[in-house]
Formats: C-alpha cells, sequence, structure tokens
C-alpha cells in the first residue's frame, strides 16, 4: 500500500481520511490533552486563578465552534459578543472545576494565545497579555513554560489554521487579544 506524509506530519495510506473542520478541532484538542504549561499542575501556584470568577478576567471562557456541543456540567454555556470584532460566540461560565480532559481549547492553550507572525509568515503562540493579572507565569515569557506544552499549542493552532474557517477564528481571537495588548 502507498504511503505519504500529510501537511500534519502524519503517516497516511492511500486512500487517505480527508480532514474536516470538525476533525481538524478534535485532532487540535487531542495534541493538548495531557500537556499543561509546567510539567505539574500549575494551578496549584496560583489556586488556579484562571478559573476563578473574577469579572473581566474570570470565569469566561469563549468556545471554537462545536465545542458548544460538549457536556461542561461545570459551567453553563450561553452566546456572548467577542468585544473587539463583535464576534457571536459561545462562551462558558465556569463555576466549579473543569473536567481537564475536557477543556475548552483556548483554556487548554492559556497563558497563550495564537498570533500571525508576518516576519515569520506562519501562525504562532505568544503570552496572552489578558494572563498578566491573573497568571502567575506571565512573567517569565514562554520561556518560563515547558517547551513541549508551547509547543504542542503552536502545533494545534498551526492544525487549526490549514483550514480558512478556523484561520478566520483565529484572526478574531488574535485581534482581541491585541486590542488589549495596546491597552497596556
Amino acid at each position: 500500500m502507498r504511503h505519504f506524509i500529510d501537511p500534519q506530519g502524519e503517516l497516511c495510506y492511500y486512500p487517505c481520511e480527508v480532514m474536516t473542520v470538525d476533525t481538524k478541532l478534535s485532532r487540535a484538542l487531542e495534541l493538548l490533552k495531557d500537556i499543561t504549561p509546567l510539567r505539574q499542575d500549575c494551578g496549584s501556584l496560583c489556586a488556579s486563578a484562571c478559573c476563578k470568577d473574577e469579572g473581566e478576567f474570570g470565569s469566561l471562557v469563549w468556545l471554537l465552534p462545536g465545542e458548544e456541543q460538549v457536556q461542561m456540567p461545570w459551567g453553563s454555556v450561553s452566546p456572548a459578543v467577542m468585544p473587539v470584532t463583535q464576534t457571536q460566540v459561545s462562551a462558558i461560565y465556569c463555576v466549579s472545576p473543569c473536567d481537564r480532559q475536557h477543556r475548552p481549547f483556548l483554556c487548554r492553550i492559556f497563558p497563550l494565545s495564537p498570533f500571525y507572525s508576518v516576519k515569520r509568515g506562519e501562525w504562532d503562540v505568544r503570552m496572552d497579555r489578558r494572563a498578566a493579572p491573573v497568571c502567575p507565569l506571565f512573567r517569565y515569557g514562554k520561556a518560563g513554560l515547558d517547551p513541549a506544552f508551547v509547543d504542542a499549542a503552536r502545533a494545534a493552532v498551526r492544525l487549526l489554521a490549514q483550514d480558512p474557517e478556523w484561520e478566520a477564528r483565529l484572526k478574531k481571537l488574535e485581534a482581541e487579544e491585541a486590542a488589549y495588548r495596546m491597552e497596556l
């Protein structure tokens, strides 16, 4: 049987499964399933500050399309609007500790945020400025995070960016974070 390496670096045999948008999200989530910013539970350093309901910086997490269908009994999913791009999204308002295996994508990459590097001509991740008030790891930058976590987050973002629909959503997420970056 003939084979080749697909754009994600996976060995594929003909006929190769065509990856759909939903499959891309599943694969991106899988890349981040068992990895965290540190090799230990980073929430133990700050009492899981990013998961607390602290108003603007607390429990609201925007969901990517399709994530609202995942059972999340630790919170309630509601419609929301991204303030900069005015994009209608679903969001979860967390009211109790989550099932870490089913965390939304943006929780899995926190304290990182996707951005398009014009200099390198590719998607990457950087420290999310909105993390500054809640995440003690923020002051150390990416160098203070487990390199395997940064690599997995980067790979997940790049996987999603291969699809025009997902890339459009990543651009909106980037715009939201960039606006906050300008305020500081």
